[in-house]
């Protein structure tokens, strides 16, 4: 048998490679590029946003959870990209910006609900604009290290098997492919393990009469979280994100319900991303779990349009439309980094010498920062062990179940990988490891390009 040979032409070496379009992908691309590094950013998808805008309700968040603490006041805690992207959906007439919570707001204070198509494209330009290569539909395929360092990165896309060198790696899968095939230590869960996560799987539910099923459900005592705002292309506001108790609506049914149900909204007569569904927890490294995953969660689609038409006002032509491409694992593997944060360090809302911002959403009640406050996003944490020209971004980076809990999340995501495309680039510069980077000139730059380092005030 010949394997395919690897192609060390095709693609020129570039300065800062990105693997993952996701979230931190998108920033870390945009920041590396913006500083004059030759950048390419390798996904394996069409599009650019990931489980960011697939598999969430909203971008969460881009304030402290001043609803937690009653009186305390509202704190912006992510800006630069993020925002800019933010901005960019709304141009495109594709966001509502940041919305006040009237119902739920000790959960989610400020939710920022953007409409995926929308955001695909937004990102799509704001890469390109920034002088970011783009290889979509392009798989990593083989990582090729030695001595503590990645020496290149082989490629698989429809031209074949390609080599693409760098000097600085970004390792922005979720998954972290780069990192642990390139010898950096990890932890990976399947089901059973502690801190094993499910998939889930979104989608839109269609032909709704928004009004009359809010009216509905608010007679019923069954709505948990409640948002409204002027939806693009509207005059007056309009439901834009709901919560629903479904073990009280659906007590005393024959239908099946799901456990619980959140979704936003940002067309009228849909709820645009629907998030009520799981599958797991299971090992996201497994196909054939996944494969089980896919069938089971889009089977289950349909049964909750069913229950909606059977027993919600204003939803009895409703139908699911606009299916995620694929289920959404919100966990595969942990890389151990030079720091690792800890449930303790998320929920005192500590601060570090070396943070690069910071962060206040958990997506676990059980767990709030203290005092409505934040907690720093030290350096050190996307700085992986065991190895010299990399730099990891996304849901891969803390073990601790509570601080994946929060790191997992978009918008903590966008903050990470800004930070870790701008060293990256210093790095590269500097002909230097990511760990060497000046940390007085990195924080400078962040806060220079909007970066939000520590909490600060600001009006809804």
């Amino acid at each position: 048998m010949v394997l395919p040979s690897i192609d060390e032409r095709r693609y020129a070496p570039c300065d800062v490679l990105v693997a993952g379009g996701g979230m931190a992908g998108i920033s870390a691309a945009v920041a590396a590029a913006r500083m004059g590094a030759r950048t390419v950013l390798v996904e394996q998808a069409g599009w650019l946003g990931g489980l960011g805008v697939t598999g969430a309700t909203g971008l969460h968040s881009f304030f402290n959870i001043a609803g937690a603490h009653r009186g305390a006041p509202l704190m912006r805690v992510v800006g630069g990209i993020g925002q800019e992207l933010v901005d960019a959906v709304q141009r495109l007439a594709g966001g509502v910006g940041h919305v006040r919570m009237e119902r739920g707001d000790d959960f989610v204070t400020m939710l920022t609900p953007v409409e995926p198509e929308t955001f695909k494209l937004a990102a799509a330009r704001l890469c390109t604009e920034a002088g970011v290569r783009l290889l979509l539909h392009t798989v990593v395929d083989e990582i090729h290290s030695t001595r503590g360092a990645v020496e290149g990165v082989v490629v698989w896309n429809k031209a074949g098997r390609s080599l693409l060198r760098a000097r600085v790696y970004i390792d922005a899968t979720g998954d972290g492919d780069l990192a642990a095939h390139a010898g950096v230590p990890f932890e990976r869960f399947r089901p059973g393990d502690p801190g094993a996560y499910s998939a889930g799987f979104t989608f839109r539910l269609c032909n709704i009469d928004l009004a009359a099923m809010e009216a509905d459900l608010e007679g019923r005592g069954v709505i948990t979280q409640l948002a409204h705002a002027t939806k693009p292309g509207m005059a007056a506001p309009d439901l834009v994100r709901i919560g629903i108790d479904m073990q009280r609506l659906g007590a005393g049914l024959s239908d099946p319900a799901p456990s619980y149900f959140l979704a936003s909204s940002l067309r009228p007569r849909e709820l645009t991303c629907c998030n009520c569904i799981n599958y797991g927890p299971n090992d996201g490294l497994d196909a054939g779990a996944l494969t089980e995953a896919e069938i089971d969660l889009r089977w289950r689609m349909f049964e909750v349009a069913s229950f909606f038409r059977r027993h919600v006002a204003g939803c009895s032509e409703a139908y699911p439309a606009g299916a995620a491409p694929s289920v959404g694992q919100r966990r595969a593997r942990a890389a151990h980094c030079e720091y690792e944060l800890t449930a303790a360090d998320c929920t005192t809302g500590r601060s570090f010498d070396d943070q690069i911002g910071c962060f206040s959403f958990i997506d676990n009640p059980k767990h709030v920062v203290a005092d409505a406050g934040a907690y720093g996003i030290p350096y050190r944490a996307l700085v992986p062990r065991a190895l010299e020209n990399m730099l990891i971004a996304g849901r891969m980076m803390t073990v601790d179940l509570v601080a994946h809990n929060s790191t997992r999340n978009t918008a903590c995501c966008l903050v990470c990988g800004q930070a870790a495309g701008t060293a990256a680039a210093m790095a590269a510069r500097a002909s230097a490891s990511p760990r060497d980077v000046d940390l007085t000139a990195l924080r400078r730059r962040l806060m220079a390009d909007g970066v939000v380092l520590e909490p600060k005030p600001e009006s809804p």
